[in-house]
């Protein structure tokens, strides 16, 4: 549900005045309100009635239309009801789990037992570079004034100063540029571990959560700047933990080597690239998230 408030907050002013009309974004406007405040599903559905004048609509229809306005799919993956596997990659197509060899279907052959719901990376950060005010926000890394006697930031620390004099490499390709040579690059950061949904907690489930440290510090782990990519369900820790991951690596092996973007300020198209530079999770975590260590963090 994140998404719809970068949706509204970063998206919306690059469309406003060119596909967007009065409809559609008081229709916007009006859906913030219910993400943003916590209005119920009722609630939202009574606003119609007591603004008959305001081109309001049903829940359903409003995220139906959004949606479209947008172009923004959430993405299904089938997974183990138990998520021990998301049946991606070497998983793909299985029809029982491998870890503890329940069905991927349920009787009628058709229906999966359980699934993932993955929300692309690739789609936000185009938003979020295309905004003139978010973009002059994340021009905080490339603005950062380094004093070799203090550490202010993570971008103060050791690595981050080597990796500005190490040239990107894919596969065996050594290309001509350097990590974060173009101010715009985007630095990210990864960060998941199980909780407890419940009071009982005998069950968990672990978001996955990305953090943009383009942006000041004090901006950077707010909720509105909190990327979310989904929730592996649960009820159990995933026994690996890597196939839930697999959308997002392939979204980021893009990033590595650039995805065009439009710059609002230089007013020019460019390729937007990124590094996974820090990653936030308890000392078990790190053996779950191998294959996001083995690709993405240099």
């Amino acid at each position: 549900m994140l998404f719809w408030y970068y949706y509204f907050n970063i998206l919306t002013p690059v469309l406003e005045g060119k596909l967007l009309d009065d409809d559609d974004l008081t229709l916007i406007r009006a859906y913030s309100l219910k993400v943003n405040y916590g209005l119920t599903n009722d609630a939202y559905n009574s606003l119609r009635f007591l603004f008959p004048q305001a081109p309001l609509d049903t829940l359903k229809n409003t995220e139906k239309r959004i949606q479209f306005l947008s172009g923004f799919q959430p993405v299904q993956y089938h997974c183990c009801p138990s998520s021990c596997v998301c049946y991606t990659g070497p998983y793909e197509t299985l029809s029982t789990c491998p870890k503890c060899k329940a069905d991927r279907y349920k009787s009628d052959g058709k229906t999966p037992q359980a699934y993932f719901h993955y929300l692309p990376l690739i789609p936000r950060l185009r938003a979020m570079v295309s905004n003139s005010s978010y973009a002059k926000k994340m021009q905080y890394r490339s603005k950062h004034q380094h004093d070799p006697t203090k550490i202010t930031d993570i971008f103060d620390g050791a690595h981050y100063r080597s990796l500005l004099e190490t040239p990107v490499t894919i596969g065996d390709e050594e290309l001509p540029m350097w990590f974060f040579s173009d101010p715009r690059d985007i630095a990210l950061g990864f960060s998941t571990d199980g909780f407890g949904p419940f009071k009982q907690r005998n069950k968990t489930a672990w978001p996955l959560i990305i953090f943009n440290y383009n942006i000041p510090p004090k901006e950077r782990f707010r909720k509105e700047n909190i990327i979310s990519l989904g929730t592996i369900p649960g009820p159990k820790k995933p026994a690996d933990t890597d196939s839930f991951l697999w959308p997002l690596v392939q979204e980021l092996l893009q990033l590595a080597i650039g995805v065009s973007a439009f710059d609002p300020i230089a007013q020019v198209s460019f390729l937007v690239s990124f590094l996974f530079y820090h990653f936030q999770m308890n000392y078990k975590g790190y053996f779950y998230v191998a294959c996001l260590l083995d690709c993405c963090f240099w």
